[in-house]
């Protein structure tokens, strides 16, 4: 008899992992990208207009959405398709991670579990809230530095639009685009990319105007009010042809007093050192030459010299708001 239920044990053992394995083979194949996880009812009125499309903007999109779109990778917020032709993205927010889980959906709005339900869905209000305004700023705002063709925050029904993508594992899907939240976007590289290409071939001086586009562009942003409270710099910016852009604009904000120098300076000094640091550990051989220069960005727009070796790293782990107020 004891035999028998060290028999079992073994097999519920055995059985268990063998779904957990199946399970992490299913998201490393498939990135878990499901039609189900970019669909969700909003359980809020929501603050954010869909843009009017022109007659021109229409016949663009209509033209676009004929191309098949395959995938190319996912964000924390978003799956990524590129367009046929390689020069646009169709980017499908991530719902999974934007909306209450199941069981917590489950739990029951009794005490202890109600006010620990509530705080769950709050804040997952919140993060819905601060993705969604930070694509509408930088689409109302910042359009150009985003390379945003189109943006679709809410389930409409006047696009009558249907696209095809091709997901990870090679499935061909049709979705209506009405029925989802999805933007477009310009395809470009990374501001790592572009660095790489050319300090692998010595370019020094077009990696020093690459650099200098990125800061400018900082720079244009803080003019208009508004910053990015991500300091991914060399992953989330980058170029399309030389024209400086971010490709996330999940956590764009809007602050009028970013415009005064005396404030964007302590936001520049953090996307300086994001870079300088970069440099240091991928191409020491040229950090003697592009750390100087950085600096003498800095002071170009601030009119402060910047020790970058003084900076404390531990400074910028601090919460986003506490940094800059």
């Amino acid at each position: 008899m004891a035999q028998k239920r060290s028999f079992k044990w073994i097999y519920c053992l055995l059985l268990m992992f063998g779904l957990f394995g199946l399970a992490r083979l299913y998201y490393r194949l498939t990135d878990d990208f499901r039609v189900g996880n970019i669909h969700y009812q909003l359980p809020f009125e929501a603050p954010w207009k869909i843009p009017e499309l022109t007659a021109q903007e229409q016949e663009q999109l209509s033209h676009l959405f004929k191309q098949k779109f395959t995938y190319i990778g996912k964000g924390a917020q978003c799956y990524a398709f590129v367009s046929e032709d390689g020069e646009y993205v169709l980017k499908f927010f991530k719902f999974k991670h934007l909306k209450p889980s199941l069981w917590v959906d489950l739990l029951p709005a009794i005490p202890p579990f109600k006010e620990y339900k509530q705080n769950c869905i709050e804040r997952k209000q919140h993060k819905l809230f601060s993705v969604f305004d930070g694509y509408d700023i930088a689409y109302r705002v910042n359009r150009q530095d985003s390379e945003l063709l189109y943006l679709h925050l809410l389930p409409t029904q006047h696009l009558q639009q249907d696209v095809t993508v091709i997901d990870k594992i090679g499935l061909s899907r049709t979705i209506h685009l009405d029925d989802v939240v999805f933007l477009v976007q310009k395809k470009g590289e990374t501001l790592r990319t572009r660095l790489r290409q050319l300090l692998d071939q010595q370019r020094l001086q077009e990696a020093e105007q690459a650099i200098a586009s990125i800061i400018g562009m900082y720079i244009s942003e803080y003019k208009k009010g508004v910053y990015d409270r991500d300091h991914g710099v060399m992953h989330n910016t980058g170029f399309v042809g030389n024209r400086p852009f971010h490709l996330d604009v999940g956590k764009f904000s809007k602050e009028e007093r970013m415009r005064d120098v005396n404030v964007y300076k302590k936001d520049l000094e953090h996307v300086v050192w994001k870079i300088d640091r970069w440099i240091k550990t991928d191409y020491p051989q040229y950090y003697s030459t592009l750390s100087p220069f950085l600096a003498q960005q800095y002071q170009q727009w601030t009119g402060e010299i910047l020790d970058v070796s003084a900076i404390d790293p531990q400074r910028f782990k601090k919460k986003r708001r506490s940094l800059l107020f």
